[in-house]
């Protein structure tokens, strides 16, 4: 295995490890008491791991020349700094919160182009954007934040991102693989 390889492997699995890390510690904060300490530092573990695995994907994908699918992963990158940036050590941020839709909305529209994944995929980045503009709207209104849009709305942006770590996988096996 050359260099490259190698560097290409470890892109895959770093953002294989990191999206479930973060699907993983997400679910440790959903568990908690709303807005504990132990509540807040899963959260900010999580994010920290998704921003990882964005900066990673965002390469991978240019390499395979999926040049607007690697920019909507900077923004993705961007979504998940946001979202830290609204957990601090006592409390999260609900103006910061819910700003994360500005660009998660280009980011999630830009992954249409991505033909690593299938299409169904793709579509299905569309079902995390309208459920955070419904908290968008929600805070707007004044109504509550820490509500069912939001909580699914992270669910189903994580599920997304471990599924797409795994089409980034199977696209690196299939260019792994030499013939005999």
């Amino acid at each position: 295995m050359n260099k490259s390889e190698f560097e290409n492997r470890s892109l895959v699995y770093i953002i294989a490890i990191s999206y479930s890390l973060n699907l993983l510690f997400s679910l440790f904060g959903f568990c908690c008491n709303e807005n504990t300490t132990e509540q807040i530092l899963f959260f900010q573990i999580g994010n920290a791991f998704a921003i990882s695995a964005a900066v990673m994907a965002a390469r991978y994908t240019g390499l395979r020349g999926q040049h607007v699918a690697a920019s909507a992963y900077i923004l993705l990158g961007i979504t998940h700094g946001i979202s830290l940036a609204a957990l601090s050590r006592a409390s999260i941020s609900v103006d910061r919160g819910m700003t994360m839709v500005m660009p998660m909305i280009p980011a999630l529209v830009c992954m249409f182009w991505c033909s690593l994944y299938p299409k169904w995929l793709r579509y299905a980045g569309m079902i995390p954007s309208l459920l955070f503009v419904i908290v968008y709207i929600n805070v707007l209104q004044g109504q509550t934040y820490f509500d069912w849009p939001l909580q699914l709305g992270y669910a189903t942006l994580q599920i997304i991102e471990v599924l797409w770590a795994l089409y980034l996988w199977k696209d690196w096996k299939q260019l792994s693989i030499r013939p005999s």
